[in-house]
């Protein structure tokens, strides 16, 4: 069970790197969470560095093990977590979609991230260590894309009652990974898959085009319909154009 058990720090250079540490030390237990009130050093994806307030939000990270999941399955992680996210901001209100691969926007402004870092043994994965950060309480940001639950919703949130919820949904789709649900994970997450069919701009090798999302393949990479024609790119071969990405 996600959060079974649950360590709690005041700061922490990375809570994914904490948890890498345990792994390495043996200490680290399937469903085990990390939160902490200050990252000094928190990651994002492209190898940006994740921003955030002093104790104004939500930083975690949580160690999964024994997943049974094929490389090529590796896409379903990325589902279930945002799924879970994305369920949680629903639950309190906040309307929002799933920028690929695992962000979640509200409009075009970014909300929450999410960072996997796979351990393979064979052709499996065999654990993973899963970073999350949520802006909670937050209300200025550096980058102006950016946004919060307290921006966002009418309601006072805390970061307690917003964590409640979030494990609860990723227990609730967790199973769909441990019962090999993983065509119906597919099948939501492209259902919430911001801009999905929508024409719009791109940037690849520095040149800028319009193209429409049409889903992803089995490796999690996105497929783009370019001038009638399906593309594939990966998470570094791509950029949305559409807002200025941080």
């Amino acid at each position: 069970m996600i959060g079974n058990q649950i360590i709690y720090l005041d700061r922490v250079d990375s809570t994914s790197n904490y948890v890498a540490t345990l792994v390495s030390e043996g200490k680290a237990r399937h469903g085990m969470v990390i939160l902490a009130e200050i990252q000094t050093n928190g990651r994002g994806q492209r190898g940006a560095a994740w921003q955030s307030e002093d104790a104004k939000n939500l930083l975690l990270s949580f160690y999964l093990e024994h997943l049974d999941l094929e490389i090529i399955q590796q896409e379903s992680l990325n589902h279930f977590v945002s799924l879970a996210l994305s369920n949680t901001f629903m639950k309190f209100g906040i309307s929002n979609h799933i920028k690929w691969p695992n962000d979640i926007l509200v409009g075009t402004k970014k909300i929450a991230g999410i960072l996997i870092e796979n351990q393979l043994r064979g052709s499996k994965i065999n654990t993973s260590i899963i970073g999350i950060g949520i802006n909670i309480l937050q209300t200025k940001f550096d980058f102006k894309g950016s946004t919060s639950v307290s921006i966002e919703s009418n309601l006072a949130i805390s970061k307690e009652n917003f964590f409640a919820e979030l494990t609860t949904q990723l227990n609730i789709f967790y199973t769909y990974i441990t019962h090999k649900k993983l065509d119906n994970l597919k099948k939501d997450y492209l259902s919430k898959l911001w801009l999905m069919g929508i024409q719009s701009p791109f940037e690849s090798n520095g040149e800028t085009f319009y193209g429409s999302i049409k889903g992803t393949d089995n490796y999690g990479r996105l497929l783009v319909e370019v001038n009638d024609e399906l593309k594939t790119f990966d998470l570094k071969e791509i950029k949305f154009t559409l807002r200025n990405e941080p």
